[in-house]
């Protein structure tokens, strides 16, 4: 009898552990679920020649995150970041990462 009893111990902790990794699969899941996805976007530069040179609405870093910070609002979600990249022979580059 002591040995069936230890057999339905043992079943019944094995059960609560695999209970209890489900649970936490399933919180993690809900967690990652309801947690923000990051989206990246391409806010187009503007330029053209001017008196020899190329003239750009977006020349800097700044007036990058600015414009990012701008189309993320106008998306109605929250600024992550922006990369810039400078260009001399064409437009520049202006990522935005919203979230």
């Amino acid at each position: 009898m002591s040995k069936y009893s230890d057999k339905v111990k043992k079943l019944q902790v094995l059960q609560m552990i695999l209970v209890v990794v489900c649970l936490g699969l399933i919180v993690f899941f809900i967690i990652s679920m309801l947690k923000p996805k990051i989206v990246k976007y391409e806010v187009k530069d503007e330029c053209g020649p001017i008196g020899g040179s190329i003239s750009h609405s977006i020349d800097d870093d700044d007036s990058c995150s600015n414009a990012c910070s701008a189309y993320c609002l106008s998306l109605q979600k929250g600024f992550h970041e922006s990369a810039f990249i400078a260009s001399n022979r064409t437009c520049n580059t202006c990522d935005c990462f919203c979230k």
